[in-house]
């Protein structure tokens, strides 16, 4: 993570001694396309651990400023080679993107693959806008998105990220406080061990499957806990690597 923060700090010393250029003058031909995500707080990591097929499909919002457009306009996106760790080979980008006619938002898909290297090591994708006549990159900040990718145990951004709250003010992150608890390594494994069983992927969108499956989890820690043989051998309560106690706060 500190090396995350790092690249950062280097990326935007890059950008800032480049600031001229990436003013949006507006045009009546010159449409400007950029992540939603702000790269300078915002980047997004996948664990293979969490993705057994080997393939992550994942979708990053776009969105557009400048000329309004009255038809679909082309663009595409493309590796940041000064800031990109990840071998080309581990991923694939679209051959060209579409933003829709009349639309300020739409979405982008690319595809993750898992390699040997990611069991050593976290690499980077970032990602860029090509530029053109008639697409230009945004502001600085959301010029880039950023993507960490390992094959080693993570804890997710849907465990991050504050996602819930009252009054559209993001207070708590929905994961801990309703589902799973205080994330630790014991806790997450068995959870990827429940959505194995039935060849499920888990990318933190579907909350009905964080419920069902963290129910299913707190199930199968009370079993354990409860049983008498368990309690007799002193193997009960479960605890995580940490020696803290298994909690599971879901109510079915």
């Amino acid at each position: 993570m500190r090396k995350h923060i790092l690249l950062v700090f280097a990326w935007m010393c890059v950008i800032s001694a480049c600031s001229e250029k990436n003013v949006m003058e507006y045009s009546e031909d010159t449409l400007y396309v950029y992540f939603a995500a702000d790269a300078t707080a915002d980047s997004t990591t996948y664990s293979f651990k969490a993705f057994p097929s080997g393939e992550i499909h994942m979708k990053i919002p776009m969105k557009s400023n400048g000329v309004w457009l009255t038809k679909e306009r082309e663009y595409t996106v493309s590796a940041d080679e000064e800031f990109t760790t990840l071998p080309s080979e581990l991923y694939v980008l679209p051959e060209k993107c579409i933003f829709p006619a009349g639309q300020a938002q739409d979405t982008i898909e690319i595809v993750l693959l898992n390699g040997d290297l990611l069991k050593e090591k976290i690499c980077r994708l970032m990602l860029k806008v090509d530029e053109t006549e008639l697409v230009r990159e945004g502001d600085d900040k959301y010029s880039r998105a950023i993507i960490l990718v390992s094959d080693k145990l993570e804890r997710p951004q849907w465990w991050i990220v504050w996602d819930g709250g009252y009054g559209g003010v993001p207070q708590y992150n929905i994961a801990e406080h309703l589902y799973l608890g205080e994330y630790s390594e014991t806790k997450y494994t068995m959870f990827l061990e429940e959505l194995a069983k039935d060849g499920v992927e888990f990318d933190g969108q579907d909350k009905m499957i964080l419920k069902k499956y963290s129910l299913r989890l707190k199930y199968r820690i009370e079993a354990f806990n409860n049983d008498p043989d368990n309690i007799a051998s002193g193997k009960a309560p479960l605890k995580d690597e940490k020696g803290n106690e298994l909690v599971i706060p879901a109510v079915g």
